[in-house]
């Protein structure tokens, strides 16, 4: 009876919540499945993401790791168990990774896609578990809401379609969250740093768990992470190490570099974050070194505000939540599939506020609305793809919009949280 008396005074969310939250996921959701009936066989084929990942973990079970980074040798192995293609989708993580894919190289390429595949399908469903407490509010509206946000989320789907790793990154993030919540910050920087296989998104959040003096956490991403890098240069010795160091400066240029670096010619306009904005703004109005020291010093600029505010130790979450998008947001290289991270502070804000679209208030309503862009603006890479940078413009608005709630003072904190029932 209890019960039910307090169901009946949580505000009732609007009709055109319900009808959005029917029709984007549906909408979403029909995208992912049309992608994977037309485009399937083009994976398969060996097209996909998982080429590079399946042939270094090739490269290292059959005694090949002093090749790893060496952009013929990717190119022979990748054609030699892969498929023919006149250039190598470079292997570009660091090294420790490569581990990772040495059980599934003991596979066809094709039966290691759909392995992987599944892999991923579980590490999503270890996330989506994890993170299903924090939003309650969205179950409220629909039972199956939160696991529709999972499934319909863009950025999911390109990470399952191409084999990428950017879910177990996602796993780690959210265990990072839970680890913060619980109050154990060096188990959740120890976390953060076992993903420096993605590196240009985990140091930015590192620094400022750094900056803001929360020590342990900084000091398990420094230890961890340091291990990856020890433990990358003894797989593939110092001579790799070097070219792999050296590679990473001109990867995405338009020209070769030097003989048997790694290149691949990826344009910038791709990236929704601040390179990309910049690129896709500047571009044939400013020479390309222009562009390159405005990206830095923007983004540099950014990480010393964000790290100037100190979040409240008590709140975890939000610390952590603003400490992903900062991340995204200046990083030097994120695609698409990248932006599944973002689905952590996406859902945990639209369940924190959605309540506002029935009770009027103000704040909440463009939290959640700025959160609902962010959720759908990867369908930029459907109709437009040369202008996918474009989306860093919402990522921008979403982070401030974070940042605000976090440093609000504690009379309007108040608020907000008796608004969103929290």
């Amino acid at each position: 009876m209890a019960a039910a008396e307090t169901t009946a005074k949580m505000p009732q969310a609007p009709y055109y919540v319900k009808a959005l939250a029917l029709g984007l996921p549906a909408y979403l959701i029909g995208i992912h499945m049309w992608t994977w009936v037309f485009t399937v066989s083009i994976f398969l084929g060996g097209r996909s993401d998982f080429r590079q990942l399946y042939t270094a973990g090739y490269m290292v079970r059959s005694g090949h790791a002093h090749e790893l980074y060496d952009y013929e040798s990717q190119r022979y192995f990748q054609n030699k168990v892969v498929s023919q293609a006149d250039m190598a989708l470079p292997f570009i993580r660091p090294a420790y990774e490569a581990l990772l894919f040495v059980p599934f190289s003991f596979l066809s390429y094709r039966t290691a896609y759909f392995a992987f595949l599944g892999l991923n399908a579980i590490l999503l469903a270890v996330s989506y578990q994890l993170l299903r407490p924090k939003l309650e509010n969205l179950a409220r509206i629909y039972r199956w809401l939160p696991a529709a946000l999972f499934l319909a989320y863009l950025p999911i789907a390109a990470a399952l379609i191409q084999g990428q790793d950017s879910i177990f990154l996602l796993t780690l993030f959210t265990l990072v969250l839970v680890s913060l919540e619980g109050g154990n910050e060096f188990t959740a920087g120890a976390i953060l740093g076992v993903g420096a296989f993605k590196f240009h998104v985990v140091i930015p959040a590192a620094l400022l768990f750094l900056a803001w003096q929360r020590w342990r956490c900084a000091a398990g991403a420094a230890i961890t992470g340091t291990l990856a890098v020890a433990g990358s240069v003894l797989l593939v010795g110092l001579a790799q190490a070097r070219i792999y160091a050296q590679s990473l400066l001109t990867f995405g240029a338009q020209s070769h570099p030097m003989p048997g670096h790694l290149w691949y010619p990826l344009p910038p306009n791709l990236m929704p974050n601040l390179h990309g904005l910049i690129f896709g703004i500047a571009e044939g109005h400013l020479p390309v070194n222009w562009i390159t020291w405005a990206t830095a010093g923007l983004s540099l600029l950014i990480l010393l505000l964000v790290a100037s505010l100190r979040p409240d130790c008590q709140k975890n979450s939000d610390a952590f939540l603003i400490a992903v998008l900062t991340s995204a947001l200046v990083s030097y290289y994120l695609l698409i599939h990248d932006l599944s991270i973002l689905l952590i502070p996406i859902a945990i804000t639209l369940s924190r506020f959605i309540d506002s679209e029935a009770t009027g208030d103000r704040v909440g309503r463009f939290s959640t609305r700025t959160a609902a862009l962010m959720f759908v603006a990867p369908i930029c890479i459907s109709y437009s793809p040369n202008h996918f940078y474009l989306v860093a413009g919402p990522l921008a608005v979403f982070l401030f919009v974070v940042t605000r709630f976090a440093f609000s003072d504690e009379e309007d904190t108040g608020r907000v949280r008796a608004t969103s029932r929290l």
